[in-house]
């Protein structure tokens, strides 16, 4: 058996041993604005509803990658309210599967016509979490130089699955002036505030750790046409944590009906993300690549995800209004 194999099964097997992992991570998390805070649901401008998507393969180069995939939906209710929900898969190599929905909602304290917005949001959902011990290997079914899935595994399972809800509360600001050269916004969350016990072969009581979000950045219009981004994310879960900070730049070109979308950020002790995209009208379609930096990278040779988003905001009426906000 090939060393990123062995790898992949020692840690699919820590992973469903103890079943208390993180949350899903992305890179691209500005682009799934409902996941990432439920107070920005539908607090956009000039358009009636945001639809995303995200698609991420993570470790691909290993016997088996960790796929997740995500859509969202939210509405804007008169610049005042936002309504919307969301649905979130996370497979880890086959062995354990996390899967997220529910409803969110937002409130515009500021008002519809302020030039800088502050939201409440709360969201409502569920989680589903099973281990799949078909793809497992445990200790008594290793022969001595290799695992042997016919032996008998030694394990007796009762409880492979557990539903759980969950409940996610933040608060965002921004600035939407359109006559300023930088707009900044700012996000607070957090997430499982519950606790839910995610224990599912139920031995023991294991408390899901509340995740919080902090988010922040700028919009900066540089020239007519040229957009620079820099922006940043921390968050904490438990004993883990993430740090990213990056900048994005976007050049329109064609009278302003395309716009290129470069960018690069960096995942502190994990990951040097770049990416690239075009924005057409009101869509935006971006494509990252994670080159991997942490110790991992002795088996997945430095690579690390790829992930695919696409943003995209309409109206109800069916009437085509050109986007001018700054928080597409």
């Amino acid at each position: 058996m090939r060393t990123e194999k062995i790898f992949l099964l020692a840690l699919s097997l820590c992973v469903a041993s103890a079943v208390h992992a993180q949350d899903p991570q992305l890179s691209q998390y500005d682009a799934a604005a409902v996941m990432l805070n439920p107070a920005l649901t539908g607090m956009f401008e000039n358009s009636d509803f945001r639809a995303t998507c995200n698609v991420r393969s993570q470790w691909s180069s290993l016997a088996s990658n960790f796929l997740t995939t995500a859509f969202a939906f939210d509405m804007n209710q008169q610049g005042r309210y936002g309504v919307g929900f969301y649905m979130d898969n996370y497979n880890m190599a086959g062995s354990v599967n996390t899967f997220q929905s529910g409803l969110t909602g937002a409130y515009n304290v500021s008002g519809p016509k302020a030039k800088h917005t502050l939201s409440v949001g709360v969201n409502l959902g569920l989680i589903y979490k099973k281990v799949n011990d078909q793809n497992l290997v445990w200790d008594m079914q290793y022969s001595g130089d290799h695992f042997d899935t016919d032996l008998p595994s030694g394990e007796n399972f009762t409880k492979m699955s557990r539903l759980m809800p969950d409940v996610g509360i933040g608060v965002a600001y921004r600035s939407v002036d359109r006559n300023k050269v930088v707009n900044a916004f700012g996000n607070f969350a957090l997430f499982h505030v519950t606790m839910p016990d995610e224990s599912i072969f139920r031995d023991q009581v294991s408390k899901m750790p509340i995740r919080y979000s902090v988010n922040g950045g700028a919009y900066i219009t540089v020239a007519e046409g040229l957009d620079l981004v820099p922006e940043a994310l921390y968050w904490r879960q438990g004993a883990d944590q993430q740090i990213q900070a990056g900048m994005r730049c976007e050049l329109a070109f064609m009278n302003g009906i395309y716009s290129a979308v470069l960018g690069a950020s960096y995942r502190v002790g994990d990951a040097i993300i770049a990416q690239a995209g075009i924005k057409h009208k009101n869509s935006m379609y971006r494509f990252s690549y994670d080159v991997n930096t942490s110790p991992l990278n002795h088996y997945t040779h430095s690579n690390g995800a790829f992930e695919f988003s696409i943003v995209y905001l309409g109206t109800l009426s069916g009437r085509d209004r050109r986007l001018q906000s700054k928080g597409f």
